[in-house]
């Protein structure tokens, strides 16, 4: 898939999850309670905070990028039925502080 064309806003991070536990026949086992693990398939500009009372807000970019392996608690973030090259895809949008951890392979 082509994910070039969604460009979320602010700080928002769009995740394609991974399966990770699936039995020969395909079924997708879920364990309640777990971590889940996701590629990044799309990332925000970053936002503007304002971490001080009396001071200007300061732009914040994001931390992960295009590509990347997250862990992400359970019930992270909002899953939408999102239409990507012509076909429909379930993606999940969230905010940075949402992941837990960046899985780095070097």
């Amino acid at each position: 898939m082509d994910y070039s064309k969604l460009k979320p806003l602010h700080g928002i991070i769009v995740l394609k999850p991974e399966v990770r536990s699936q039995t020969e026949g395909g079924i997708v086992l879920v364990e309640e309670e777990r971590l889940d693990y996701a590629r990044v398939v799309a990332v925000g500009p970053g936002e503007w905070r304002k971490e001080k009372r009396n001071k200007p807000a300061v732009f914040h970019t994001v931390d992960v990028s295009v590509g990347d392996q997250v862990v992400v608690g359970p019930g992270s973030g909002v899953v939408l039925e999102t239409e990507v090259d012509g076909e429909i895809e379930s993606l999940t949008y969230m905010s940075e502080t949402d992941i837990v951890a960046i899985i780095r392979n070097k």
